[in-house]
């Protein structure tokens, strides 16, 4: 049996997505691009899955970035973010104080960072379905 890297990939970042760190990524103003084993590329989204207790109270539920704003042009390396694709915006975060884990959430909604949400809205018509095509 074969298996084809590419679409194994694609369902990764589809489902669980893949450590940024670990994630060969491409930033500019329409987009964040995940390189695939096949030598093309796909659009994700980007955010933090892991973040601790004391900033979760402090600055509120992380955002989801699109492009090269502020924000993921400082963590596109970081261990913490999570390289994915979503439509639905559920996503997995886990809390964290002193490197315990205190809390889970399987599908919890967020909200895309104020400059990625004008650039889904202005080029995209508020359509992350058409984001993720284009």
């Amino acid at each position: 049996m074969q298996v084809n890297l590419t679409n194994e990939m694609l369902k990764i970042l589809q489902t669980s997505g893949i450590a940024a760190n670990l994630a060969d990524l491409t930033l500019d103003k329409n987009g964040i691009y995940f390189s695939l084993p096949n030598q093309t590329t796909t659009k994700v989204m980007l955010y933090q899955a892991k973040i601790q207790e004391s900033l979760f109270r402090t600055q509120g539920e992380p955002l989801v970035h699109l492009s090269a704003c502020d924000e993921s042009l400082k963590n596109y390396d970081n261990a913490d973010f999570l390289a994915i694709i979503r439509t639905d915006m559920q996503f997995f975060l886990s809390i964290y104080s002193h490197k315990i884990q205190t809390k889970i959430f399987n599908q919890k909604p967020l909200n895309l960072c104020p400059h990625c949400h004008n650039l889904l809205h202005h080029s995209y018509q508020d359509n992350l379905q058409l984001f993720f095509e284009k």
